[in-house]
């Protein structure tokens, strides 16, 4: 990954576009109030929310990804997709992108159903998806060199020391903030990573047998 001579990603700039032009849209305060009700919240799930709205509930951390959080976040989202999305499409497709980018949402959404179950925030950023993309492409790829991560414990504890390194500055910033909020901050992208690992060899192993 150099970030200069990126391969090719139709499906990865389509999905770029479509967070831009979503993100645009959410501008408008009357839409980014009629579009925020339909993102994931795991406290409303744990109080039924499936059963009185079954179809919202289960599409609720895909709609997630496309809610603006804030400029800066879409902003830094976008530049990650470009980097990381375009060497997942060419290693696993653009079936196996988006596969990896809805996966990503919907293990960010059980991550924080499970540890944090009673929160009332809405997911309101691509963080999960972006994240699983993240995860596929440290499984594929392996760790870039240019991360000050050590090499001697093999591909999985690099990936988890990487994850280290990136939760102690996601802690100091909350820190200097003043806002402790671990449920979108942590747990969120945390799950999506975890789920684009899990799925990233099965995904190139499926491309590949059917070729």
């Amino acid at each position: 990954m150099n970030g200069i001579n990126l391969p090719r990603g139709r499906t990865t700039d389509a999905l770029i576009a479509f967070i831009f032009v979503t993100a645009v849209l959410q501008l408008v305060t009357v839409i980014a109030a009629t579009a925020k009700p339909y993102g994931f919240i795991p406290a409303y799930v744990l109080f039924g929310a499936w059963r009185t709205s079954p179809v919202a509930t289960v599409l609720s951390p895909i709609v997630s990804q496309f809610l603006l959080s804030n400029v800066f976040s879409t902003l830094f989202n976008a530049i990650l997709l470009l980097i990381v999305g375009r060497y997942i499409e060419r290693s696993i497709g653009p079936v196996g992108l988006i596969a990896t980018f809805v996966a990503g949402a919907y293990g960010g959404a059980l991550a924080r159903l499970a540890l944090t179950p009673g929160s009332f925030l809405v997911t309101a950023d691509a963080s999960a998806g972006l994240f699983a993309l993240v995860g596929a492409y440290l499984m594929l790829y392996g760790v870039p060199y240019v991360l000050p991560v050590p090499r001697q414990y093999g591909r999985m504890g690099q990936i988890a020391a990487l994850a280290v390194i990136w939760l102690i500055i996601q802690i100091a910033f909350m820190l200097a903030s003043g806002v402790i909020e671990f449920s979108l901050s942590v747990v969120n992208p945390l799950g999506g990573l975890l789920m684009g690992m899990l799925v990233a060899r099965p995904l190139l192993r499926l491309r590949y047998r059917k070729a």
